[in-house]
């Protein structure tokens, strides 16, 4: 088994912020890649309080993720765990900010 950690966000966005949004998917975790957890993150850093609040309950609000928390670091994956990182989705950047 490996660790996976795969960076979706575009060549311009991959940079390490420092604050990331965090959830664990409970449907990707257990099976395939991830046959321990699966994670997933978004970046906080440049995003308005309002922004960042609006990205926290969407991803609540997501029957597919569970523990959505706030962290400095991405999660420390274990053998058999994946993490995906995103771009905020186009939908919170357009938020007043």
């Amino acid at each position: 088994m490996t660790k996976i950690l795969n960076d979706h966000r575009k060549p311009e966005n991959q940079v390490n912020c420092g604050l990331w949004a965090i959830a664990t998917d409970k449907f990707m975790s257990g099976w395939g890649l991830a046959p321990n957890k699966s994670y997933v993150a978004y970046p906080l850093a440049g995003l308005s309080d309002k922004q960042q609040n609006e990205l926290i309950n969407w991803m609540e609000k997501r029957t597919d993720f569970i523990r959505v928390r706030i962290n400095f670091n991405l999660p420390r994956l274990q053998e058999g765990c994946h993490c995906s990182i995103y771009d905020v989705p186009e939908h919170i950047l357009q938020e007043n900010i």
